[in-house]
């Protein structure tokens, strides 16, 4: 039995055997209905053709026995009538009628005259006349005669009644034989037929219900392969062919799909990557009719100096953790991709009581809570752009993306952590930026570029210092802040370029300053550049100006104990005699570490420690700390944004031991500062 049903599973298994099995058999069986219908017609034929000849008989009997009938009459007519003429006539006529009939009997081939005497009685019909005859001429007693003349009559009529009905049998046999082969080729064909009939149905079935779902089945799984559609299930298949080919199907949409996780997935957190999200917004915007829906890029403050600090393993988790604190917070709802190394985009749809700006300034806060790197405890902050679509309108992701993009350059414009929201103007103002960076190459060799110097006085009231700041005047944007043009600088990769003419130009003005000291704004990407000590001292040589004259200052988001390259600079400048500030001592993230790890030899605060003395009582706390933590290890601290005269006494007795700001001076030109310095000079003359 287990043979028979496995060897029917393979048979029935197979689409190829299944369909040429049932074509064939559909075949034969055709093939025998016609087989069937032509044998039964030739039966048919034979049988028709024994009924006409038995039908032939019957009428040649009955006529038979008409003439028999005939002669029987005209015997009876002749035997009282004295016409002898006319009763031999009749008599001849009857007789030749009964020898034809009896000839077409004998020539038909039956065998119907077998009966006993029949040949004898109709042998000798031609005696038979003459003694009717001699009964018409006889005298006397023709008793006997008569007797033995309807003797013959009766005999040969009952003769002739047995051969009709023999006949009639006959032809009966042969109609019934005719019905019943009519009836057996109606019941061949009818099972015949039938039977092809089932078994075209039964196919049909099982082409409708089993074959063709089957393969529609396995079309729609590769239709929806090639759409790239890969979470489908291929399913199981029982036609051998289909299950041939399934499971290649299956192996290759695994591999797909993890081809396309692997493309369209970051793959150090495992999070969605930049193409999915773009796809995944694209298909969302598209399967929605109307709504609003909010469109975020944060990137994460500082992230350079995670990985500095805890290595390139504790960054990645770190990312993995908040785009993991994002998704939580933002609901299922919301697509988190990492689009960069510590750029996260985000998709939200808004309900009609939330703004894209709330959202976003709410997931700025709730990143400010520590993460948990194992045996650390790492504070991140985030800075976030945010723009929201309206549908239909708002359904190109490239533009949207570009738009929260300018918003995340403005919250980072804005001090970092913090949240932005879209607006017409900063895609004008991001016009102008690129334009800087794109002008600045021109500024150099167009004279747009001069140097100016603030005055930093000592708490003493002297001035023996000036701050070198650049200007650049733009020939159509008029004055361009630094706070815009350094940033473009470093982006547009002339940072160093600019840095090395900010030197030269320095120090041929500080040449014709004998007694005085100057300070220098130093790029991280400076520090960082191969060659730039040895350029400062060859730039110190051409001027003839000891290194001792200057201070380089350093802003403290260069986080020096991170860049082994710039604290190994600063080192080497500071063995050959430069000093070395510290800028916007007191914010940041590292200030003690900063001052643990390098020697410097002034702090300056930053000028935010200094605007609220004497109006909040935790400034001044704060300056105090400051300033102790920076005399403590035997620094100078200068103290930036003396703007008013309210701030001079708080600085000075908190233990600043010089000031700068716009209540001494503000930024003057080279032609100015050996008569700016006469004159604080003087002044401190006439004082004394």
């Amino acid at each position: 039995m287990t043979n028979w049903i496995g060897i029917a599973d393979r048979f029935f298994g197979s689409l190829e055997r299944r369909l040429i099995g049932a074509m064939a058999l559909i075949v034969a069986l055709t093939l025998l209905l016609q087989f069937v219908s032509q044998r039964e017609a030739f039966g048919l034929q034979r049988e028709s053709d024994a009924l006409v000849r038995a039908s032939a008989l019957a009428e040649n009997a009955d006529q038979f026995a008409e003439a028999v009938g005939k002669l029987r009459t005209a015997t009876n007519r002749g035997l009282v009538t004295s016409d002898i003429a006319t009763t031999s006539d009749t008599l001849t006529d009857a007789a030749i009628a009964i020898g034809d009939r009896l000839a077409k009997l004998r020539d038909s081939g039956t065998v119907l005259f077998d009966l006993p005497g029949a040949a004898e009685n109709f042998a000798n019909l031609d005696r038979h006349i003459a003694t009717i005859l001699k009964v018409q001429t006889a005298n006397g007693d023709k008793s006997a005669l008569i007797a033995k003349v309807e003797a013959k009559n009766a005999t040969m009529e009952a003769l002739a009644a047995q051969m009709v009905d023999k006949a009639h049998a006959h032809r009966q046999s042969a109609q019934t034989r005719l019905v019943t082969s009519i009836e057996r080729w109606q019941l061949l064909v009818l099972v015949t037929g039938g039977v092809t009939i089932l078994v075209v149905l039964i196919v049909l079935i099982d082409l409708l219900r089993n074959i063709l779902p089957a393969v529609r089945r396995m079309h729609r799984a590769l239709q929806r392969l090639a759409d790239g559609d890969l979470d489908i299930e291929i399913g199981v298949f029982r036609l051998q062919e289909l299950q041939a080919l399934s499971g290649p199907l299956e192996t290759f949409r695994r591999n797909a799909k993890a081809v396309k996780n692997l493309a369209f997935t970051d793959a150090a957190t495992g999070m969605p990557n930049r193409r999915a999200f773009q796809e995944t917004a694209e298909r969302l915007l598209s399967a929605s009719k109307e709504g609003r829906f909010a469109f975020m890029l944060i990137d994460i403050d500082r992230f350079k100096h995670i990985n500095d600090d805890y290595g390139h393993a504790a960054g990645d988790e770190l990312v993995r953790i908040i785009g993991a604190r994002m998704k939580a917070f933002l609901g299922k709802a919301s697509v988190v991709a990492r689009v960069g190394g510590d750029e996260f985009a985000v998709f939200l749809p808004l309900t009609a009581q939330t703004s894209g700006i709330a959202v976003g300034s709410a997931l700025v806060e709730a990143m400010r809570e520590p993460f948990s790197l194992g045996e650390y405890s790492v504070a991140s902050t985030v800075s976030l752009g945010v723009t929201e679509a309206q549908l239909p309108s708002g359904s190109d992701v490239d533009a949207i993306l570009r738009n929260a993009d300018l918003a995340l350059y403005a919250s980072k414009k804005n001090g970092r952590n913090c949240a932005t929201a879209f607006a017409a103007q900063m895609a004008e103002e991001r016009l102008i930026d690129r334009a800087l960076e794109k002008d600045l190459e021109a500024a150099f060799d167009g004279g747009q570029l001069r140097m100016v110097y603030q005055p930093i006085h000592s708490i003493d009231e002297a001035c023996r210092e000036v701050e070198a700041l650049v200007r650049w005047k733009h020939p159509e944007l008029g004055e361009v802040p630094p706070s815009t043009f350094i940033p473009a600088a470093e982006r547009s990769g002339l940072m160093v370029r600019l840095g090395e003419w900010i030197i030269r130009r320095a120090l041929q003005d500080f040449a014709k300053w004998p007694d005085i000291h100057m300070s220098l704004n130093l790029s991280p990407l400076q520090l960082q550049h191969d060659g730039f000590s040895t350029f400062l001292l060859d730039c110190c040589r051409q001027n003839g100006i000891a290194p001792q004259r200057l201070f380089l200052e350093v802003t403290e988001s260069l986080s020096i104990e991170r860049n082994t390259r710039a604290l190994l600079t600063l080192n080497l400048l500071r063995n050959l005699g430069f000093r070395i500030a510290l800028d916007d001592f007191g914010t940041g993230y590292s200030s003690l570490s900063m001052v643990k790890s390098f020697k410097f030899d002034r702090m300056k605060l930053d000028r935010t420690l200094v605007m609220d003395l004497g109006q909040d009582p935790a400034s001044l706390a704060v300056l105090e700390a400051a300033v102790t933590m920076a005399r403590h290890v035997g620094a100078e601290v200068v103290a930036e944004g003396i703007s008013e005269d309210r701030l001079v006494a708080p600085t000075r007795s908190a233990g600043c031991t010089h000031l700068q700001g716009y209540f001494y001076s503000r930024p003057i030109e080279a032609s100015h500062v050996h008569d700016y310095i006469a004159k604080v000079q003087g002044k401190r003359a006439r004082a004394a």
